[in-house]
């Protein structure tokens, strides 16, 4: 992708994006996560389908309000309040030369005055301390997957899990852009970095994010956290669809593939409303779509 393209995509997803933070009134975080997946993935469809014409892109979103939480099992960290494990999952799936390859972005949302400066306090250390040093931890409030252990290495800061900074006075950045969302790495004190646009872009061509393997029996920990984050919260949305859900505005996009495998389908039962708002896009090149035509 040159440079130029780049470019342009950019600007369509950054002006999408912004689209999403407008009319919100007194918004809280959870306002601002909700109006993005349900507003973002039709447009990012064809700005991606527009500008990339070698894939074909499907991009589909739902949000969730009841976020999973997770307990410190770690001696050191089991005193310390119980943090979520984030606001939104963004996963990007590419499917080339008959293989497919994943990437996930985990954001925890966090409203900001200053974006360029944004203390940890005393009161969300937990989340800091996940984001930081990924202590062992257990699933508190997941549904079917209460009770389980994962723990996640290294241990230490990682793109795939970073703050989603709103700056709600929608500020102009150094290239004269307002720029509502930033993706920051978990330090002390924030510091915007990229938009959220940017990420995007950078997500899917694996520059940021941190990648993950399909399931199967010896996977890595952060590879079991994100299909059990994807599978608790498909499993919400096809519970949801089944009463009705499918024409509300809490998901938007078209469903994309490996959410909906078999193994989702065997676990829809359990209770709804679990899980974590979701952005998934999915890239596969249209060789591979022209190779399997039936002729």
């Amino acid at each position: 992708m040159d440079f130029n393209t780049k470019r342009h995509i950019w600007h369509d997803i950054h002006y999408a994006i912004e689209a999403t933070a407008r009319g919100l009134y007194h918004p809280k975080e959870p306002d601002y996560i909700a109006s993005l997946v349900t507003k973002l993935p039709n447009d990012l469809i064809q700005i991606l389908n527009s500008y990339i014409p070698n894939r074909l892109f499907k991009v589909g979103g739902c949000f969730i309000h009841q976020k999973p939480i997770v307990r410190f099992t770690s001696p050191q960290y089991a005193h310390l309040r119980r943090p979520e494990l984030g606001d939104l999952l963004i996963v990007y799936k590419e499917t080339k030369n008959n293989e497919n390859r994943y990437n996930a972005l985990l954001l925890q949302a966090k409203k900001s005055n200053d974006v360029y400066y944004t203390p940890i306090h005393h009161n969300d250390q937990h989340q800091y301390i996940l984001y930081t040093k990924w202590p062992k931890f257990e699933y508190h409030r997941a549904g079917r997957l209460n009770g389980i252990s994962r723990s996640i290495s290294p241990k230490s800061i990682t793109p795939g899990a970073q703050y989603l900074l709103i700056d709600e006075h929608h500020n102009a950045n150094h290239w004269h852009y307002p720029v509502t969302f930033w993706c920051v790495k978990a330090d002390n004190p924030l510091e915007a970095s990229n938009s959220l646009a940017t990420a995007i872009l950078q997500l899917i061509e694996f520059q940021t994010g941190r990648t993950f393997v399909a399931k199967g029996l010896n996977i890595d920990q952060w590879s079991r956290m994100i299909w059990d984050l994807l599978d608790i919260s498909v499993q919400s949305v096809f519970n949801r669809r089944r009463n009705g859900f499918n024409n509300c505005p809490r998901s938007s996009g078209d469903i994309i593939s490996f959410l909906t495998t078999p193994n989702n389908e065997d676990n829809l039962g359990g209770v709804e409303g679990q899980g974590i708002s979701l952005i998934c896009i999915e890239g596969t090149c249209r060789e591979e779509i022209n190779d399997n035509i039936p002729m």
